[in-house]
C-alpha cells in the first residue's frame, strides 16, 4: 500500500500546517513523506500536526522521518531563535491508532512528540499557545 499526504495551512496561524496521511509509512514511502514535510518547512511551516487517522502501519523508516522532522523544527538553524527570538517549531501527531501509539510509546517518541486523540485538540493547543502569524 502507498501513502498519500494532503496539507492545509491554518487560516489564522499560517505557519501551522495539518498534514493528513493515508496509507503506510514504511521504507517504500518514508522518503516521499520526508521530502513533502521538508518542503512545507522550507516554505515557512513552523508547526506541523500529522493526522495519522488513516495510517495503518509505521516502520523504523517512518519513525526516522518523524524524529528527523522533529529535530529540524526544533533546531536553532531552522527557527532563527538565535537571531530574531522566534521560538522553536513544533510537531504533534493526531488520531494515532492503538498499535502505532504503542510503537511510539515503546520507542520513546511520546517523550518528545505529543499525541492527540484528533486533529482539533492539537490545533486548539497550538492556537492558544502561539500568537497568530504576523503578530
Amino acid at each position: 500500500m502507498g501513502l498519500t499526504a494532503e496539507s492545509r495551512a491554518d487560516p489564522v496561524h499560517t505557519d501551522l500546517v495539518v498534514v493528513t496521511l493515508t496509507g503506510e509509512v514504511d521504507v517504500a514511502t518514508a522518503g516521499r513523506l520526508r521530502d513533502h514535510l521538508a518542503a512545507l518547512i522550507a516554505r515557512g511551516a513552523r508547526h506541523l500536526v500529522l493526522d495519522f487517522t488513516g495510517v495503518a502501519f509505521i516502520d523504523s523508516s517512518g519513525l526516522s522521518v518523524v524524529a528527523g522532522i522533529h529535530r529540524l523544527l526544533c533546531s536553532a538553524e531552522h527557527t532563527g531563535s538565535g537571531e530574531d527570538g522566534r521560538a522553536p517549531g513544533t510537531l504533534a501527531l493526531a488520531g494515532v491508532n492503538v498499535r502505532i501509539r504503542e510503537v511510539l510509546r515503546t520507542t520513546g517518541f511520546t517523550r518528545f512528540v505529543p499525541i492527540y486523540s484528533a486533529v482539533e485538540p492539537a490545533v486548539a493547543v497550538h492556537r492558544t499557545t502561539v500568537p497568530p502569524t504576523g503578530s
